[in-house]
């Protein structure tokens, strides 16, 4: 019986971090359409008319696969020109989310688009 208690535990606990991931996942994809899309383009591989706009290179997300997660929070906290930082704008778990779904987008794990 007491194994059983312990495998409904376990259960449980997955089920939640589950729905917590989801939660995430969907809190990064709306920060990511509000604040990330005009440039870096809807599925992560740049605008090429904001690109030409600012007269500036935007990366294509795919290149971020590579960086941490630790690497791509200061990018998005302290802002690359023309890029804004965002630090003072979006909360820590904001911060988390949208690089989450970011690293989604640029390894395939996500689907970006309209």
């Amino acid at each position: 019986m007491r194994s059983l208690s312990m495998v409904a535990v376990v259960l449980g606990a997955l089920v939640l971090a589950s729905t917590a991931a989801a939660a995430d996942l969907e809190l990064g994809k709306k920060i990511y359409a509000q604040k990330c899309a005009a440039c870096h383009g809807p599925d992560g591989k740049g605008n090429a008319k904001m690109a030409e706009t600012l007269k500036v290179k935007i990366p294509a997300l795919a290149d971020a696969a590579a960086k941490t997660d630790s690497e791509l929070r200061k990018a998005v906290a302290e802002g690359k020109k023309p890029m804004p930082p965002f630090g003072k704008t979006l909360s820590k778990d904001e911060l988390d989310a949208v690089v989450h779904y970011a690293k989604g987008l640029a390894t395939g794990k996500v689907a970006g688009g309209k």
